[in-house]
């Protein structure tokens, strides 16, 4: 039995008005699903569901409404979501991929060679270099959304484990096109540039012949998706071992604007970064990072009260830890969170 779910309209809603907002399909989303029209979410659950970006989910149909908009359950999540005009609805389920999270949620209808997919379609036409585009995406479909990491903090110093991360995130082929105008202007040397993977892949894709040219290419579409994803969702999330056998996620993401307004830091860059790790002795451990100017922000959420207690312990050296890397720690908030 699905207990009842309060909808909540996304995005701003000026002078309280409760009408869902909605906002143009971008040329890149366009892009990313090979031309077919994206559902918007018009109005979420107010406790979201656990989504990743490339998940694939099924939407039960609760209720056709007005206005080229559908109620469906996603999750035990009660949603609505903006019809494109002209589809016609067959059968009482959808399949869905998660197409976008932020800054608003999008669904892709998967491709299920039946009326369904063909109603959704739309017409686009796209250039040859579009469409080389839209095939190299495809190819890279179904493809892990994280970069990987690789850190050892049992042998690594923290100056050490901070360089070997910048040097993943740097090299990790993100930002290849910014680093191909920093070469150009002579801010950045050859062989620095020579160590990301699409200088690899270019070797192998440049020769059709070449027996890896086929994994190259859809190496090279995961990667554009990635780029897309990060571009998109200004987020860009890791996976890895903090040391052998302790597996981690990080989540670096660019504060949106109208959360620094709210904070009062307009006029400054915001960055977040979370971690989560579940460790043997101490359970889950969540922390999040905000970063404004030379200003930290330290939030800690932990299951058990050991591990609160230990973080307070210590917060000392926390503080002096920032100060070694000519930062401010600006709070320390340590919470306690009990797991379901």
């Amino acid at each position: 039995m699905i207990g009842p779910v309060t909808p909540t309209p996304l995005g701003p809603t000026p002078q309280g008005n409760t009408t869902p907002a909605t906002s143009a399909i971008s040329p890149i989303r366009l892009l990313t699903e090979g031309g077919r029209l994206l559902l918007d979410a018009a109005v979420i659950p107010e406790k979201l569901p656990s989504l990743i970006v490339g998940e694939q989910v099924t939407a039960r149909i609760a209720e056709k409404l007005d206005n080229n908009q559908v109620a469906v359950l996603i999750k035990n999540g009660l949603f609505t979501l903006n019809m494109p005009k002209g589809m016609q609805i067959s059968g009482d389920t959808l399949n869905l991929r998660v197409a976008t999270l932020r800054p608003d949620l999008s669904f892709a209808l998967v491709e299920a060679g039946g009326e369904q997919a063909k109603d959704s379609s739309v017409e686009v036409s796209l250039s040859r270099a579009s469409r080389y585009l839209t095939d190299l995406l495809r190819s890279g479909e179904g493809s892990p959304s994280s970069k990987n990491l690789n850190l050892d903090a049992a042998r690594q110093t923290p100056t050490h484990l901070a360089q070997t991360m910048r040097h993943d995130v740097q090299k990790s082929g993100l930002f290849y096109e910014s680093h191909l105008k920093a070469w150009e202007e002579g801010r950045m040397p050859l062989e620095t540039l020579r160590e990301e993977p699409q200088a690899r892949l270019t070797a192998a894709l440049s020769n059709p012949r070449h027996p890896a040219a086929d994994q190259a290419h859809v190496e090279l579409g995961k990667l554009v998706q990635q780029q897309l994803a990060t571009q998109e969702n200004h987020q860009i999330p890791l996976q890895g071992f903090a040391w052998p056998g302790q597996p981690m996620s990080i989540l670096i993401e660019q504060e949106a604007t109208d959360e620094r307004e709210g904070r009062g830091d307009s006029d400054m860059e915001a960055w977040t970064t979370s971690m989560s790790l579940s460790l043997p002795a101490l359970g889950s451990l969540n922390a999040r990072l905000r970063m404004v100017g030379g200003a930290v922000q330290v939030t800690f959420a932990a299951d058990s009260d050991s591990a609160g207690e230990l973080i307070r312990a210590n917060a000392r050296r926390l503080e002096e830890g920032f100060e070694l890397a000519g930062l401010q720690l600006a709070s320390l908030v340590v919470k306690h969170e009990t797991t379901e």
